[in-house]
């Protein structure tokens, strides 16, 4: 596998998270300090990516199932209830701050006031969820790769401009904002299934998801490093838009561009991901998964709830703890209880004769620690 065919997987997941990491993790990162906030950032990433192996894991074993499908056949209907209804809070929170963002970065670069450039970045963004996976991944790979040399742009010239001191102070306050857009900014678990069925191969698609964690680490501690060093304790909720005061009409260019490509990738991969399960887990018709996808996050824009970074907190704490943590761990202790039942010739009666939801993911994943396909 090559690591152009790596990159390709791995966009769909850098494209869906990377949004609310560029523009909230350096805001949030200002009041808590630098060091604390890239340590935070890494004990996140690590313990949710354990967590996107075990859907994968799971998702691979069941021909790349969503996960809220997943959690159903898992833990029952109760399971995939609160699986769904995790993802919704931190989806329909992901697209409603991204349509926020996408209006206020559009805006500055064009005439349009920003409810108007949020309707028409809606418009378009929508279309790529409409068209499906194929369109989406194409998309998403191309605007990744040009995220990348956005972000190196920016480390680059931010250099000359760093004031070490920035980097010493510390207020631990503010911590537990942090870990809510922390978690926000590291959950492509919606993703995990799309990256299985786009590359076809457990093995592959591992290693497509730890390339994706890594980048994303890394990205988000060039972008965090940059803006607190120059900035301090000023780096404003959507951090890109800092660089207006250095650059001034280049620095508004830059600052709204980058911002802009990034929530329009993240807005297309979680609303592919809530479509797709709407399809799966609902059985609902393709269109009206879009229409319930796309539609309820604009309607909550235009009632008035635009806070970009109070958005992210909110849907981190609550549906990025269920999508990432509670759900996929209860799974994984349920699967290991009953594959020791399984073990020692007690499958029969736990699953029964009948045809049990439950009792095809528990056979199909007797070998599911070793990564059979």
């Amino acid at each position: 596998m090559t690591l152009a065919e790596e990159l390709r997987g791995a966009s769909l997941i850098i494209g869906s998270i990377i949004g609310a990491g560029v523009l909230g993790i350096p805001y949030a990162a200002a009041a808590l300090g630098l060091i604390p906030s890239l340590i935070l950032s890494l004990v996140v990433g690590v313990v949710l990516y354990s967590t996107s192996i075990i859907l994968l894991r799971f998702s691979a074993k069941n021909d790349g199932s969503q996960i809220a499908t997943l959690a159903t056949d898992i833990l029952g209907r109760p399971g995939g209830y609160f699986m769904m209804g995790g993802m919704m809070i931190y989806i329909y929170g992901a697209l409603l701050a991204y349509t926020s963002a996408g209006g206020q970065t559009l805006a500055a670069l064009t005439p349009l006031a920003e409810v108007p450039a949020a309707i028409v970045f809606w418009i378009a963004a929508s279309f790529f969820i409409y068209q499906g996976l194929e369109a989406s991944l194409k998309t998403e790979f191309v605007l990744v790769v040009g995220i990348v040399l956005l972000f190196l742009l920016v480390a680059i010239t931010s250099l000359p401009h760093a004031d070490f001191s920035n980097a010493t102070y510390v207020d631990l306050g503010p911590w537990q904002a942090f870990i809510g857009v922390a978690l926000f900014a590291f959950v492509g678990h919606a993703m995990v299934p799309d990256v299985y069925k786009a590359l076809g191969d457990y093995e592959k698609a591992k290693r497509s998801i730890r390339l994706a964690f890594g980048l994303i680490f890394v990205l988000y501690a060039i972008l965090t490093i940059s803006f607190v060093l120059v900035f301090g304790r000023e780096v404003p909720q959507i951090a890109p838009k800092a660089f207006e005061q250095l650059y001034g009409t280049a620095g508004l260019i830059i600052g709204n561009l980058l911002p802009l490509i990034t929530v329009t990738t993240s807005f297309i991969g979680f609303g592919l991901a809530q479509k797709n399960n709407y399809v799966d887990y609902n059985g609902l018709d393709s269109t009206v998964a879009w229409g319930l996808t796309v539609i309820p996050p604009l309607g909550l824009y235009l009632f008035g709830i635009r806070d970009f970074v109070g958005t992210l907190e909110v849907a981190g704490n609550v549906g990025a703890v269920i999508l990432t943590l509670v759900v996929p761990i209860a799974m994984y202790l349920v699967w290991r209880k009953n594959a020791e039942r399984t073990s020692v010739g007690e499958s029969r009666k736990s699953f029964g004769e009948g045809p049990s939801p439950s009792a095809g993911i528990f056979l199909s994943a007797r070998n599911l620690d070793s990564g059979d396909n």
